[in-house]
């Protein structure tokens, strides 16, 4: 079976990757592209008209991105990065088919706009600190910390659209 053929017809579900991946395949990724149910795919339906001109949607805790949007044409690059300052989330993808979302809270001194992605760590610009993707020692905002981990978000995709939830 071709590569395409593949994709196209075992792996619907993956229509993100399409846009997104610089390939078609369906190799295996640290995490699982997600399986919705019924009213997972409503909610992203009933938010679908919502998105603000920016290609996000904020309701409560919740975030919603649209991908398709040029701002986060980088997401399409393995290790690209966004920065959704008023959302307060920054957006990595990690393999082909996963995006993880941290908060863009600086724990050194709570600054939000300038971080850098390099070497496996997100580096805020004001003062120079280093803080990992891995969850590994995590520290929370403002709380004066020079290392350790970002504050991790659960991300739930579909087609297009990524919902983060913030605890």
């Amino acid at each position: 079976m071709k590569r395409r053929d593949f994709v196209q017809h075992i792996c619907p579900s993956l229509v993100l990757i399409q846009v997104l991946a610089t390939t078609n395949s369906c190799s295996n990724t640290e995490e699982p592209i997600d399986v919705l149910s019924d009213s997972e795919i409503k909610e992203f339906e009933r938010v679908s008209t919502k998105y603000n001109n920016e290609g996000y949607f904020q309701e409560g805790n919740l975030v919603y991105i649209n991908l398709s949007i040029p701002a986060f044409s980088n997401l399409g690059n393995n290790l690209g990065y966004a920065n959704i300052l008023d959302a307060g989330v920054l957006l990595i993808r990690t393999e082909e088919k996963t995006i993880k979302a941290f908060s863009n809270c600086c724990p050194h001194q709570g600054i939000r706009g300038a971080w850098l992605f390099a070497n496996g760590r997100f580096k805020c610009e004001n003062h120079g600190n280093t803080y990992n993707i891995n969850e590994v020692n995590t520290v929370s905002c403002s709380s004066n910390n020079i290392s350790g981990g970002l504050q991790r978000y659960a991300v739930v995709s579909y087609r297009q659209f990524v919902k983060i939830t913030k605890v």
